[in-house]
């Protein structure tokens, strides 16, 4: 599988190799990455250890550019570098602000209230939750008193109690109603979000679905809406910790300053370790995303491929197959979440026992030396609850930071790449706008890949350099216009489909322009050319729903009279009249309940509908049977006298039946005219097709469009042979044909030849001779006297 991870199991051997720069194998039955710079496990200790080297070269390059600056007497290039760097750190550091509050705004706006309930109760929760330290003072604080049987200690005790447990349901209230609310919000929220991705697929350029399919998209809208809602419920539970975090730090600041600021240098340490693992993580859970993507392809494809698993009884090995990518794509997760979760184990213990430790000494120092139950308690519980919210805080803003990085990750899928930005404009065309101008236009396609097989590097190296294919047109000239059918003719990959692509503005041409009337097509919109184009592609695309509707959603104010009529010219009327429910007949997902003629046939009816002034088709009559070929083909024909009418096409009746013919060859025009003039000039016309066939082509036209006429059509077939001319298969069986089913007509026809041959030769007819009556025959006599 070129371009998928292979490994080297212990039960199936498959070659190990790179997959997006990461490499995994099998040691002693347990599943390793190889041992390359990009995939070894970050180490924190190792991290740091480089960064303080590059604080202090960063700090020794300061400190000999200031010298250097001081004795030139010139310290602005000094201080312009150091605004610089700042400016650079300062930009970096918000990229994870930034985008929670883009997301915050987006929420804002398009959930409102219920944005605002989830926010509003989540806050008082936290407050609620943050006033218990106060609580715990007062209740504490109220024992000795109790104890000792001072008067309105009990009074104050059972204050502090009801005003405890007073808190304790009001967090609890306050806590349930931002769930719910958070629940809703979430729902709305990835409506919206969801909506708005759509929205931006739906405005790509058509060759961008080309390379992604649909259902690929689809995942990533998801992925992009379910990265959203994450960071969107993470920010907030993280503006909640921190009105906690706050809270209690004001605290315990009153009460013992340097332990707050123990516990604030412990929070910034495990800040800065949250941030390191997510940056040093982020390449290598991008690569294993990308890589889980191909694995669900590739079993996607073996069960779309059932019918050959089934052919090869191959079935129990294919299923093996799936099972075993399965295996590895979790093996190599559960790796990676392993190791990542014991780095921050092993912090997080460390930093636990020494502020547990900490706290518990700096809370019995204080009630040492003031006697007083109640600081105790309001210590602890502080320390405690800045500790806890700091390490959540901590967490939070790492769950965040990784949660930006899956956000930015995903939506620079989904950017237009740069090969396919085009230029458009805001002019507008007229109905008498129908004439195309190709002027020296010369193109190659852009290699484009799927957006589901990019791993970030690739996805965000995609701004380079454009890669192309060899060159498609190579400086061809052209015009198209009203008043006749044209035919565009040419062997496959000369560039005849590309030719139609660029007049439609699906890419933007390498050199050269192409006009419609006096506007170029950079000029317009893309919804003015689609005003302007109707377009019948040889892969034709339907809704999953009814005839109707998919005729309709070309003309939303059609009546069944149009929608029949358009049916009538594109021979489409038959079919409808056989479906048991008519226009409302359901087509099943992209027409698949139609045949492959009937779908093109539908996709006709809907050009013959829009009645637009260009209409472009490629192979239009494809897969349609004789009779209605030629029908279409007078629906088409009569079309062209008031549109410009391009047909791409390799059937030789219709470049026979044509008003005129372009030919493509090598990406330029070979030869433009009418076909029964180029066939005495141009080879590859010749190649399928010759003069004789395009009068009898036009022949069997005419008496399907007119009606047969039997003396005229046997009179063409004599004069043919009295010429010399050998008949082709399709006139001799017509000749067969017109004997059988007309034969008065055919000798009538035959004789007036004959007469007219012979009054040209100068020959007299034969005199007709005068039947002679029979004559009795004589009586045989017979032996015996008898008479015969």
């Amino acid at each position: 599988m070129p371009g998928t991870a292979c490994f080297r199991h212990k039960d199936l051997c498959w070659t190990p190799c790179k997959f997006y720069g990461i490499i995994f194998v099998w040691e002693n039955g347990d599943l390793a990455m190889a041992k390359e710079k990009d995939n070894k496990i970050p180490n924190f200790a190792e991290y740091e250890r480089k960064r303080l080297l590059e604080l202090a070269r960063q700090a020794r390059k300061a400190v000999l550019k200031l010298k250097k600056t001081e004795e030139s007497g010139n310290r602005t290039e000094g201080n312009a570098g150091d605004v610089l760097d700042d400016a650079e750190k300062k930009a970096k550091e918000q990229g994870t602000l930034k985008t929670v509050w883009g997301v915050f705004q987006e929420a804002w706006n398009k959930t409102g209230k219920d944005f605002k309930k989830s926010v509003g109760f989540k806050m008082g929760e936290s407050v609620f939750a943050g006033l218990n330290p106060y609580c715990q003072n007062l209740l504490f604080g109220s024992l000795p008193g109790l104890v000792n049987g001072t008067g309105g200690a009990a009074a104050k005790f059972f204050g502090a109690a009801v005003l405890e447990i007073t808190r304790k349901r009001l967090s609890n209230f306050c806590r349930f109603k931002a769930k719910m609310a958070s629940i809703v919000l979430n729902d709305t929220h990835a409506n919206a979000a969801s909506s708005s991705i759509y929205e931006n697929i739906l405005h790509k350029p058509r060759p961008y679905f080309k390379d992604n399919a649909p259902a690929a998209l689809g995942g990533i809208t998801g992925e992009i809406a379910s990265a959203k809602n994450t960071l969107l419920n993470t920010s907030v539970e993280c503006l909640s910790k921190a009105v906690i975090f706050g809270i209690s730090s004001a605290s315990l600041l009153a009460v013992d300053p340097m332990l707050a600021a123990g516990v604030l240098g412990v929070t910034a340490v495990t800040a800065e370790f949250g941030g390191f693992m997510n940056n040093a993580y982020r390449k290598l859970n991008s690569k294993m995303r990308s890589f889980g993507n191909r694995i669900r392809k590739d079993n996607s494809d073996s069960i779309k491929n059932t019918p050959l698993v089934q052919d090869t009884n191959r079935v129990e090995e294919e299923t093996r197959l799936m099972r075993s990518r399965l295996d590895h794509s979790s093996g190599i997760t559960q790796k990676i979440t392993y190791e990542k979760s014991k780095a921050y184990l092993k912090m997080q213990t460390a930093i636990s026992i020494g502020m547990e430790g900490l706290i518990m000494a700096a809370a019995f120092a204080d009630v040492v030396k003031t006697g007083d139950i109640g600081r105790f308690a309001l210590i602890s519980s502080a320390s405690w609850q800045m500790m806890m919210s700091g390490s959540m805080l901590s967490e939070l803003w790492n769950e965040m930071q990784a949660g930006t990085h899956r956000l930015i990750d995903a939506s620079k899928k989904l950017i237009t790449p740069k090969e396919l930005e085009r230029v458009t404009g805001n002019e507008k065309l007229s109905e008498r706008d129908t004439k195309i101008s190709v002027q020296n236009v010369s193109f190659a396609y852009p290699l484009i890949k799927d957006v589901t097989d990019m791993s970030l590097v690739e996805a965000m190296d995609r701004n380079g350099e454009i890669r192309r294919t060899e060159s498609v047109l190579k400086n061809m000239s052209v015009e198209f216009d009203k008043g006749g059918l044209t035919a565009v003719v040419g062997t496959s990959g000369n560039g005849k489909s590309t030719l139609m692509s660029l007049i439609r503005h699906d890419y933007d041409v390498q050199e050269g322009k192409i006009f419609i009337g006096d506007k170029e097509i950079r000029e317009l919109s893309d919804r003015e050319l689609n005003a302007q184009i109707t377009f019948v592609d040889q892969k034709v695309h339907f809704f999953d729903d009814t005839v109707g509707y998919n005729l309709k959603y070309f003309k939303p104010g059609a009546t069944e009279e149009e929608l029949m009529e358009a049916c009538r010219k594109a021979g489409f009327d038959k079919d409808v009249e056989k479906f048991k429910d008519g226009l409302s007949h359901r087509i099943g997902q992209d027409g698949a309940k139609l045949s492959g003629g009937q779908q093109q046939r539908l996709a006709l009816a809907r050009a013959f509908l829009t009645d637009k002034p260009i209409v472009i088709m490629d192979e239009p009559t494809i897969g349609l049977d004789g009779q209605l070929s030629l029908k279409v083909m007078k629906a088409l024909k009569d079309m062209a006298k008031e549109k410009t009418v391009i047909m791409v096409t390799h059937n030789p009746a219709e470049v026979a039946l044509s008003d005129r013919v372009v030919v493509v060859e090598k990406g330029k025009i070979s030869a433009d005219g009418k076909p029964q003039d180029l066939i005495k000039s141009n080879e590859f016309l010749r190649s399928f097709l010759t003069k004789e066939d395009i009068k009898t082509k036009r022949r069997l036209y005419n008496m399907s469009i007119n009606g047969a006429n039997p003396m005229q059509e046997a009179a063409e077939l004599l004069n043919g042979e009295a010429g010399g001319r050998i008949l082709s298969d399709a006139e001799r069986a017509e000749k067969r044909r017109l004997l059988e089913a007309h034969k008065r007509a055919y000798v009538g026809v035959r004789k007036n030849a004959l007469k007219s041959e012979r009054v040209k030769t100068g020959k007299d007819l034969p005199e007709k001779k005068e039947r002679q009556p029979l004559q009795p025959v004589p009586a045989v006599p017979v032996k015996g006297g008898a008479e015969m």
